[in-house]
């Protein structure tokens, strides 16, 4: 009876230490590296550069962005990563040349950081920060005067320094964010409410 009840009590210690080692979101196990990959819909200024809120202003146009983001938890509160993506900007008007530029997806690079507030629960707020390097290469024109269409290409220039603080809430592995891109000197900014969702990378360590 007593090797009986002595099993018994093994195989309840190892089936509890099994449930324990089970499979957690990247911020509440040991690994500290997770992709996160992310969709959103962006608004352009139509035309007008370093502005705050799209939706007052006329002739806004809708794009949207696509990005894979590899990040690493350096502690509790702050992610270190790099935003590897890019942005369909709509068509809009050149004030500069005074032309109708056609819509292109430009591709972008933009190492990031982030700070999270709270140490857990259901939901934690973040801000950040990204800067780096967006390609725009050449764009189709239409003159507004003589309707050419033609290639143009912005200062003689193809890579843009571009800057995007963004700030956003955590439920989970899913992340709300609102950024806003500025890509200097190229008009025009824009805003972008994303949704991502994160996948831990790493190897686990059971303990």
């Amino acid at each position: 009876m007593r090797k009986t009840y002595f099993s018994f009590l093994v195989l309840l210690g190892l089936s509890t230490h099994a449930l324990a080692q089970k499979f957690t979101r990247p911020y509440q196990d040991e690994r500290r590296g997770y992709m996160e990959i992310g969709v959103g819909a962006a608004a352009s200024k139509a035309g007008a550069a370093y502005t705050v809120s799209p939706a007052f202003l006329k002739d806004t146009r809708l794009g949207w962005q696509v990005f894979i983001a590899p990040q690493f938890i350096v502690s509790p509160h702050i992610n270190l990563g790099v935003k590897l993506g890019g942005v369909f900007r709509p068509k809009f008007f050149d004030v500069e040349s005074n032309s109708q530029i056609q819509g292109k997806f430009t591709p972008f690079v933009l190492p990031m950081a982030d700070l999270y507030f709270g140490s857990g629960g259901k939901a934690r707020f973040f801000i950040g920060v990204a800067a780096g390097a967006t390609y725009i290469g050449k764009l189709e024109a239409r003159d507004a005067v003589t309707e050419d269409s033609y290639h143009l290409r912005r200062r003689d220039r193809d890579i843009f320094l571009t800057i995007a603080p963004h700030v956003g809430v955590v439920f989970g592995d899913l992340k709300i964010s609102v950024e806003h891109i500025v890509t200097i000197p190229f008009n025009p900014d824009i805003t972008s409410i994303t949704l991502s969702n994160t996948i831990p990378m790493g190897r686990r360590r059971f303990f």
